[in-house]
């Protein structure tokens, strides 16, 4: 399971004291009113430690401020990037609900037999689609029940119900 997951991402600056709008992955922003700290993904792919100094809300605003980027200018270096926090600091998860990160690896099965690995998720119309890598090649799989079954995590598997989705 992955340490650290993608919790919101950074937008724009706010006002002259270095604020920043962020944008919860999740639509809810409790547990980030909480960080003490955080790591941001830049869009160039390199990755900075943050310490929180101030969260507030302004209407609809929620805003983050990060220790060393108190001005506008150097907090306009944070936008684009990908918030990530400690798996115990991100949203409590409901029954029956799962983190995105924790379908990377999945083995896919399809009647007894292993057909696949979840290498990537990425966000559909109407569901997120798993990309399945078998044989060399990857498949795209909308995670919905009509084609595949709840994840089971303690086995590491999702059932495929619709084989002729990965060339079966």
């Amino acid at each position: 399971m992955e340490e650290l997951l993608s919790t919101a991402t950074i937008g724009r600056t706010h006002g002259v004291d270095g604020f920043l709008k962020v944008y919860s992955l999740s639509g809810e922003y409790a547990h980030l009113k909480k960080l003490k700290s955080a790591v941001a993904v830049l869009p160039d792919g390199k990755e900075k430690l943050l310490s929180v100094l101030q969260v507030r809300s302004q209407g609809d605003l929620f805003l983050m401020k990060f220790s060393g980027y108190e001005t506008p200018e150097s907090a306009r270096m944070l936008s684009g990037s990908v918030l990530k926090v400690r798996r115990e600091d991100s949203r409590k998860l409901r029954k029956g609900e799962y983190y995105i990160a924790d379908l990377y690896g999945l083995r896919v099965m399809h009647g007894g037999e292993e057909c696949g690995i979840v290498k990537e998720v990425s966000e559909g119309a109407q569901a997120m689609l798993l990309q399945v890598e078998r044989n060399g090649r990857i498949y795209i799989v909308p995670n919905l029940p009509v084609f595949v079954s709840k994840p089971d995590f303690r086995s590491g598997t999702i059932e495929l119900l619709m084989g002729e989705l990965v060339d079966l």
